[in-house]
């Protein structure tokens, strides 16, 4: 993908992708997504995330068992349920770089609304800045499932939780612009307002 510098070409193109070149990611690339996402806002500006770059192939492999686990698990669910369960099939490990997005939850050790405004933001910065420079990334939170085995192959601690996986590499091909509902169909004013269909 070409890199973006108009901002809302940027929005326009941001897409999901879960198939990269094995081409390598410079460490001043790494750098610059991370920067960008260390100036998200945060609740009461407490910058409470930390993130874990994971370029080690074994590492990541170790990560993807975890997540592969995880997405068995849904799979389990789903055909108890008998729904069809959203297939996330990528191959997590065949990214450059996985970067884990971790926040420090509060003293209450309950991790809710409150504690996501604080990261999801810096993962979204991230992202976008990753588009800008033609890297393509995906967030994914379905290690969740299973995240105490993730934490213990990542050693992280207590109070901190694991709050996305985004796998950053060069796409293998081009992504055009995303594609969305107008406008208009998702925007109310002043009060909920029941749609004319």
């Amino acid at each position: 993908m070409k890199p973006i510098e108009d901002t809302g070409d940027l929005f326009r193109r941001q897409r999901a992708v879960r198939a990269w070149s094995d081409r390598e990611v410079g460490e001043e690339h790494v750098r610059a997504v991370l920067q960008a996402a260390i100036h998200a806002p945060s609740g009461s500006n407490t910058q409470p995330w930390s993130f874990i770059v994971v370029r080690d192939a074994e590492q990541k492999a170790r990560i993807r068992e975890v997540y592969d686990r995880a997405r068995e698990d849904i799979y389990r669910i789903a055909q108890v349920a008998q729904v069809s369960p959203n297939d996330e099939r990528m191959p997590l490990d065949a990214a450059p770089v996985l970067i884990v997005a971790c926040v420090s939850t509060p003293p209450s050790g309950q991790a809710g609304f409150q504690t996501g405004a604080s990261i999801y933001p810096a993962c979204q910065n991230l992202m976008l800045a990753a588009r800008a420079l033609g890297l393509g990334t995906v967030l994914t939170t379905l290690h969740r499932r299973r995240k105490d085995e993730l934490h213990e192959v990542l050693g992280i601690p207590e109070g901190i939780e694991s709050a996305a996986i985004i796998p950053l590499g060069w796409p293998t091909r081009d992504y055009g612009p995303n594609r969305r509902a107008p406008l208009d169909e998702v925007v109310m004013h002043e009060r909920w307002t029941a749609s004319e269909d």
